[in-house]
This record gives C-alpha cells, structure tokens and sequence, in this order.
C-alpha cells in the first residue's frame, strides 16, 4: 500500500517540469525565512535603534555643553583684545583719564560710545554688552557705558572681581549674566585700570552660543543646582523661566552638567539639554518602518533572485539531460526517447542504469585509446629531452655515456658518435674538476650520500675548442627494470657567474662611499655602517649591532610609519653633518646618509654677520632721516618736565602750593621721565648692534611701535594715519628689530611717495590679520602715484632707487629679512592709484603670548 502511494506521488512529480518545481520550492522557502525572521528583527532593530539614540544623546549633551564653554571663552578673548585695544591704550595717556581717575565725584555715564571704544564694539556675533565698565587700578568705576538699564546696583558685581583676566557666568537677583573682567596696562607691566563686560544670559545668547537657530527637538538651559528652576533657556516659548527641571522630564529628556571652569564657588548652576521624548520615539519608529519596508524589498528581491536563479539553473539541467539522453542514442545507442515535458531528473532514472552498463564496453575502447596516448607522450617527452635549454647526458653505472639531448651537441660541439661510449670527464670536464666529477658520481650510483651531493655542484667545461665554461652539475638515478641509468644535468652558468661579479662590486659601493652610510632596522639597531660612520657612532657612542640612543631611535620609527624621508643636521666637535632618513618600507629599514656640511654652514653664518652689519648700517641711516622726528618726541617728556619742576620751585618760593599738589607734580614728572627713558631705550634697541633673536610678540604691538616712530613725520607731511589692527592676537615668532626695521622701512617709502599728492587726500593704512591658520600678513596701504609696471620690476634689486639720495638698499634688504623669517614681501599697484606692500610671515596659532 505504502509503495503504491509512493509511485502515485513520484508519478505526479514527474508529470511536473523541473524549473517550475524550483521556482515553487524558492517562493516557499523565501517566505517561511520572511515569516521567521521578521518579528525577531523588528524587536532587536528597535532595541539597536533606541540604544544608539541614547547613547547620541549624551554625546550631543557634551557637544552642546563645550560649544557653551566655548561661546565663553571667546567672550574672555573679546574682552582681553578689547583691553589691548590702541583707542584704551591711547585714552589711558590721556589727562582726561588722568583727571578721572583722580576724581572723588561718581563715575561718568555714557549713553553714546565713548572716545575709548570702537563704534559697534564690543561684540560678538549679534550679542552685545549691556554695560561696559572702566574701573581704576584701585577696582572703582570711573566710566559707565550703558546700552540699557539693569535692574539692580552695579556695586554688586565688583565683589565678584579676583583681580586676573576671567570670564564668570553668575546669578544677579536669580537672573543669570556673564561678567568679563580684562586688565589694562599702560606701560609694561602696570596695572592701569580694569576693563569689565556685563552680558545678559538669555535665551538669545543661549542660541547664539550653540551656533544654531531655534530648535523644538534640542534645547539648552542654564537651572539652578540648588532649587532646580529653570534660570535661562534657549527657547523661553517653549521652556518658561522659572519652571521647575521636574515638570519637563515626561516630554524631554534631560542631562544636566556643571560648569565650573567659569563661575566662581559661591555659585551652583547646571548646564542642562533638553530633547524631545517624541521626537526620539518618532525617530525610532520611522526608522524600524523604514528598516521594514527594506526587509521586505529585500526578501522580494532574494526571491525573485533565488526563483530565477533556480528556474535558470533547473531549466540549464533540464536542458544538459536532454542532451545526454540524445548522445546515449547517438554514440551508444540506446534505445531511449526523448521526452521533453515532465520531471527529466525522474524520467531518466532507468536510462542511468543501462548508461552504466554501456561504459563497461566501452572500457577496452577507451584502454586502447589510452596506449596510443601514451605513445604520442613518449614523443613529446623526447622532443622535450632535444630540445631543453639544459645539456642532458644520460650515464650508465660505468658512467659511460649512452644518450645525449641535442642541446649538449650545440654547448659542447661534439658529434653523437664522438660521445657515445665515452666517459664524460673525459670529454667535457675540465682536467681541475674531474676527480671531483668522479666522486660525486661514485657517491650517486652508490646511494650511500646524501642527495645534496648530486645537486648544484659547480665545476668548469671545456669544448671541443677548448673554451671554458662554467656550469652547474646535477645528477639523477632513473631506475628501470633491468638496470639503473643516471642523467647528468650540466646548466651553462657563465652569465650568472658574471652577475654575480657585478652584485660584488655593486655591494662595495656603500663601503667604498666617503660619506657616512647606515641601515637601521626597525628596532633601532645598525645593521651596517660604513668605515665613513664612525664620527657619527661615536657620537652617539653605539657600535655595528648596537640600537641608536632613544631620540634617533623614535626618529627612525617615525621615518618608518609615515614613509617620508626626513632630514636632520647634528653638530660635532668639529664637523657639522646632514643626515637624510631614507625608509624603505618594504623590508621594514631606513637608510641614514650622512653629508658633512661644515663649509656650507660655516659659509651661511658669514653670510648672516655680512646681513646683521649691514641691516645695522640701514637702521643708523634710518635713524638720522628720523632725527627730527625723534628730537621731537623726545623733547616733548623733556619739556613737560621742565614745566612741573618750574612750577614746584614757583609754589614752593611762595609758600602757596600745598603738599599734595607739590606730590601730583613730582609723580608727573617721573612719569615723564620713565616715557623719556623709554624712548631712548627703543632708539638705543633699534640702533644697537646685537646678534639675531627671536622672540614671540604681538603682531599688532609691533605695528602700534612703527606708527608710534613715524607719528612726528606724518603729522609734518599732513598724513592721516588709519590703524587697522586684527581683533584678536597675531602670534609671531620674530627678530623684533628687524622686523620693525622693515615696517618701518615701507611706512616711510609710503609717507614720501605721498608727497606729491594734495594733503587732503594723503591717507596711510596700516592693516592686520591672518591669512590662513599659520600665516599673518600686514598691509601697508598709501594713496600716493602708485608705482610705474617698469619700476616693479626692480624694485627689490640691488642698489636700485627711484630718489635721488636713495641707497637703493632699503627693499633689498628688507626680503632678505623676510626670507630669513620664513614669510616674503609682496607689491601690487596700479599706477595712479596708490600702491600697498604686504608682509606674510609665519604664525602658529598653539603660541600663547604672555598676557592675552
């Protein structure tokens, strides 16, 4: 019963096309995977989701909390420039400030930008201060800037004030400010007054410190710690002020973190984001959608792929078992039909057997094919034996020969006959090597060596002319039924021979070198050096074999990760060598080679002290054009002097001054003193002869200095000079003379190229800023003729002048220094309008100027 059902069922699959079957059999499998797996997926693709989000989340609580921290910060730079600034500098000279600072009456209100400030300024982005403050050294206001009224005493906020540079974020009467305290220096190290920014935090500034506009799904706040109100938020519409954190934790999920690098102890806030609970569950839930949608497009594909697929594969079968069952017809013939409808796999299952059957007669067939294959390969195998590019000599046990390939004929030039039934030696070996031939044979037809005998052993030929020839000699038994022969392999090696002597002499060259040559390997260790190293082993007091000190070994290592060639120069006692670092990566050392360079620097050093005189020619000269520049603004202190010291012996003669104004100008008069003193010591450093140094200063300080020298000349020439200094600090890494030197080189070629233009019209711009993160630049800009397309080009050549007592020096020299700086100096004019020198010089942004 069993079988009957069985044969019904194999009948009904046969009736069945093969591809069609496949193609079934690929749709259900598809989809019981898509039934099984899409539940589990869902689940663990949510769970995947929701963790990720979380994890982003507190990510994106630091971010916005660094981003705030960084809003304050630039708000201390804001304040610092704003102290350094030439217009508060200036004021502070000033006997207005003077008089106010010595003033018992309240401080001066300002409802417009007063003298000391910059029109629009401070201000970052679009916030602005709503009070700035100038206190005295003794932290007593003096001048109040007012944008809008506070509703509290401004006396409250000088207690908060420590005496450094410092950006605090404090709560006033439960509202939140930023107070930026800023010294000011006059002179060099005094503290002249104090500098204070008040800036509401609001929710405008909060926006403005995350860089964004407003968000519903991210917000910021600042809450206090102790009752956990909310003080400040980005978004008051959304989150009022004053609410409670707890009433936002069902809508919004929170993170709350300190801020303590810029609010003092007394003080407890929380930095806190806020983000939308349904905005993130709206995410997931997009996402899991989305990832769905794609699981199924995917399964659809994998189906209708694994379908096709499968149809094409079944239909190809099908197609192959229609062919065999033809060729059985065909070559074997068997009676068996075609049939082109139905399951072939099934209809063919009786055809195998009495296939299988046929092979076993046609097995002799196949056997006598497979004899006169083997024959055929006895040719082949002889025609390769003739025609190898090696000389093959078979032996017999006597070691005579009996065969011999046609390659050993053309190496030798001897016939077959004169080398059948002779010994080889005799006929081929060289008279040297053949006592060692005759052993390394005996050796293998005895077996009782080792195989390594009777491989590789180099000897020398001879031909039939007597040539000789190097060769290599191998020997190997060939074992047949009634004897054993041996095939003697003689390999012409004469070119080798030859490239190895050229690999010798090549492999000398290193130690032949008079210069220093080292392999390093990856630990550090010499591999080799030449006889030329040793100065350079001896200063690092290591020999061959031995790993380098700790410094050139990590420079190695470096060499080696970043496969760049480096160079370094080291000094000895009495040499001074180049080292060039040479990876080679793919074996994993660096090649050191060594150049001596002490001529060179010792002709580059004479070549700075020819410079260093002569820029300290140029400055002398610079000096006596400015004489009566300086004799004025030294005469100034030096009159003012005289001015109080007359006064004081007035009052005291007639009894009238009282002590403190006799002490007011005695302080006066120091004071001027010290500003006489210190311009004699910036003329004393500007004309002194002094060797190079190079010291980190303000790019903007040594700008302020050059239109502090030339301030006498330009009033003189009715020219209106206009700063236009970067806002924050320019960090340069420079010969403080020198450059000055220059600047005030291109200041004065612009002062005088002006003097042919109407003195209304004679404007000089000095301009700062930086032009990429590692480079500054100053223009200097003048409104003159402009200079001639034909003059341009030789403006920075040697002796080359457009005045009639002109050096022609001045440029020249002037690029040399900003070579020797690492930065250049360039020219554009258009004739007629005026021409502007810009100076780039190197900067690095990670300096930190003392002060700033």
């Amino acid at each position: 019963m069993n079988a009957l059902r069985s044969s019904k069922w194999q009948a009904k699959l046969a009736a069945v096309p093969l591809p069609a079957l496949s193609l079934l059999v690929g749709i259900l499998c598809g989809l019981l995977m898509w039934l099984v797996l899409e539940p589990i997926q869902d689940r663990r693709l949510a769970n995947l989701f929701h963790d990720e989000l979380v994890r982003r989340l507190d990510v994106r609580a630091v971010e916005t909390r660094h981003r705030f921290e960084q809003f304050l910060q630039e708000w201390r730079k804001v304040g610092s420039g704003l102290s350094n600034h030439w217009r508060i500098r200036n004021y502070l000279g000033s006997n207005a400030w003077h008089q106010s600072k010595n003033s018992d009456t309240q401080a001066i209100l300002h409802q417009q930008t007063p003298e000391w400030l910059d029109p629009g300024y401070p201000k970052l982005n679009s916030i602005e201060p709503k009070h700035v403050v100038l206190l005295d050294n003794r932290a007593t206001p003096r001048e109040i800037y007012q944008k809008q009224s506070l509703s509290f005493d401004l006396d409250q906020l000088f207690e908060f004030y420590s005496g450094r540079n410092e950006a605090l974020v404090t709560l006033i009467d439960q509202v939140p400010y930023l107070l930026v305290w800023s010294n000011v220096s006059y002179l060099e190290d005094d503290l002249a007054a104090v500098l204070l920014l008040v800036v509401p935090v609001d929710d405008q500034f909060l926006l403005e410190s995350q860089s964004m506009t407003h968000d519903s799904d991210t917000l910021i706040a600042l809450v206090d710690a102790n009752t956990l109100k909310l003080l400040s938020s980005s978004n008051r519409e959304m989150i009022a002020r004053n609410s409670h954190l707890n009433d936002w934790h069902e809508n919004y999920l929170l993170t709350s973190q300190a801020i303590t690098r810029f609010q003092s102890m007394e003080q407890s806030l929380l930095f806190t984001t806020l983000v939308s609970r349904d905005a993130v569950e709206k995410t997931i839930l997009n996402i899991t959608k989305l990832a769905q949608q794609d699981r199924f497009l995917a399964a659809l594909v994998y189906i209708i792929a694994f379908s096709v697929i499968f149809y094409l594969i079944s239909a190809k079968i099908s197609h192959v078992l229609i062919r065999i069952s033809r060729f059985g017809q065909q070559a074997l013939g068997i009676e068996q039909p075609v049939t082109k409808k139905g399951n072939q796999l099934l209809l063919l299952e009786d055809w195998v057997k009495a296939f299988f059957r046929q092979l076993i007669s046609a097995r002799d067939t196949l056997r006598n094919k497979q004899e006169e294959r083997l024959r055929e390969t006895e040719v082949l195998k002889s025609a390769l034996f003739d025609n190898s590019m090696v000389s093959i000599v078979t032996l017999n046990q006597e070691g005579i020969i009996v065969e011999v390939n046609g390659t050993a004929f053309k190496t030798f030039g001897y016939s077959r006959s004169q080398l059948i039934g002779r010994h080889l030696e005799e006929m081929a070996i060289h008279p040297n090597d053949r006592e060692r031939f005759r052993a390394m044979l005996t050796a293998c037809i005895s077996m009782s060596a080792s195989n390594s005998k009777c491989r590789g052993q180099a000897m020398q030929a001879v031909t039939v002319n007597g040539e000789e020839k190097s060769v290599e000699c191998s020997v190997i038994s060939i074992r047949l039924q009634q004897q054993t022969v041996f095939n003697v392999y003689l390999r012409d090696i004469s070119g080798q021979k030859q490239a190895q002597r050229e690999i010798t002499s090549l492999a000398k060259l290193a130690s032949e070198n008079p210069s220093p040559v080292l392999r390093i390997n990856k630990r550090g260790v010499i591999v080799y050096a030449n006889a030329a190293s040793e100065p350079l082993m001896g200063y690092w007091d290591c020999e061959r074999g031995q790993t380098l000190p700790l410094y050139w070994k990590n420079l190695v290592a470096s060499s080696l990760k970043e496969g760049t060639t480096k160079e370094y120069e080291i000094n000895l006692d009495s040499q001074i060598f180049s080292l060039q670092l040479a990876p080679i990566l793919e074996l994993e050392y660096v090649n050191i080679y060594g150049r001596d360079i002490t001529r060179i620097r010792m002709a580059e050093m004479q070549s700075r002290q020819h410079q260093s005189e002569l820029v300290h020619v140029c400055r002398l000269s610079t000096m006596g054009e400015m004489s009566t520049g300086l004799a004025h603004e030294l005469n100034q202190p030096l009159s003012a002097i005289v001015n109080f010291a007359s006064g004081c012996v007035r009052r005291m003669q007639s009894g009238k001054g009282g002590e403190p104004e006799i002490i007011d100008a005695i302080a006066q008069i120091t004071a001027q003193a010290e500003r006489a003193g210190e311009i004699i010591k910036r003329l004393r450093t500007l004309v002194g002869k002094r060797p190079q140094e190079h010291e980190v200063v303000n790019l903007n300080h040594l700008v302020l200095e050059v239109a502090s020298f030339i301030e006498f000349e330009a009033n003189r020439q009715h020219v209106e000079v206009i700063l236009e200094l970067s806002e924050g600090v320019l960090p340069v890494e420079v010969d403080l003379v020198q450059i000055e030197q220059v600047m005030l080189n291109l200041v004065r070629n612009a002062i005088d190229a002006m003097k042919q233009v109407d003195q209304n019209q004679r404007r000089l711009v000095l301009k700062t800023g930086r032009m990429s993160a590692r480079e500054v630049q100053v223009l200097v800009q003048d409104s003159g003729s402009g200079i001639p397309e034909q003059t341009q080009k030789h403006l920075f050549d040697a002796f080359f002048s457009t005045k009639k007592s002109g050096m022609g020096m001045g440029l020249p020299i002037s690029q040399k220094i900003m070579q020797d700086h690492k930065g250049m100096i360039e020219v554009e004019s258009e004739y007629g309008h005026g021409a502007t020198f810009r100076l780039v010089l190197p900067s690095d942004p990670t300096i930190e100027l003392p002060g700033f």
